[in-house]
């Protein structure tokens, strides 16, 4: 764990100094945008290599994880370089939204339909990102 982190958490009171707020949030940003990805690939490993079939359902009670959020975080993991740096400072369902894009959909821009702007996936909102799947679907179509 970085050294920011182990600062902020040794604090007990909050700061009154907005710029000193502003870095403590983004440390916990990138902090949680870290963990989705290792979470995510440690699901995987024990998912692949550690239970006997049909134990991981049982297993992932036991963390208290349900399935359809192992499965998102294991497919964010999957689908997703870790090591790209914009991806650690994006909410897991957005993460989710663009590893479910085809993978040469998710590194150019894209027209937004309701709003005409285009941006790359790591600026959109997760309404943004599932619109733009939507019309791709149905240019496929």
């Amino acid at each position: 764990m970085n050294h920011e982190i182990e600062k902020i958490r040794a604090v007990t009171e909050l700061s009154t100094d907005l710029s000193v707020i502003t870095a403590e949030i983004n440390a916990y940003k990138s902090l949680a945008g870290e963990a989705i990805f290792e979470i995510g690939r440690r699901l995987k490993h024990v998912k692949e290599n550690d239970l006997a079939h049909g134990q991981f359902g049982k297993w992932l009670e036991s963390v208290e994880i349900d399935r359809t959020l192992a499965t998102r975080l294991m497919k964010i993991a999957t689908e997703l370089d870790p090591k790209y740096a914009t991806w650690h400072k994006l909410s897991m369902r957005v993460l989710y939204e663009i590893a479910t894009l085809p993978p040469d959909e998710r590194e150019k821009p894209h027209t937004i339909p309701s709003t005409g702007e285009t941006k790359m996936v790591d600026e959109m909102t997760t309404r943004e990102l599932q619109e733009v799947k939507k019309a791709l679907k149905a240019e496929q179509e």
